[in-house]
């Protein structure tokens, strides 16, 4: 099989949904461009599928979480996954 996942976007939600609250940097250590990445969670956000929170004096450090709409998405995409890699 050739499947290589539902898309940039599915993949950012489903790094989310795995990894929890992170920190900008982790999508790039998961191999995701930033601005790639930070694109499609500001669409999600707009959504009402994922938040950030900035910390820090100069507000230097980013944290991107999923909602709870986001969470109840993340998991469908989790499932279609599984069902798509295992039949």
């Amino acid at each position: 099989m050739d499947y290589r996942g539902l898309g940039f976007d599915a993949e950012i939600l489903l790094f989310l949904y795995r990894n929890g609250r992170v920190v900008r940097r982790a999508f790039k250590e998961g191999g995701f461009s930033y601005d790639g990445a930070k694109k499609a969670l500001e669409r999600f956000e707009d959504a009402g599928l994922t938040r950030y929170e900035a910390v820090g004096d100069y507000r230097d450090t980013v944290y991107w979480s999923l909602t709870e709409k986001g969470e109840k998405a993340a998991e469908m995409l989790a499932a279609l996954d599984e069902f798509i890699r295992t039949g």
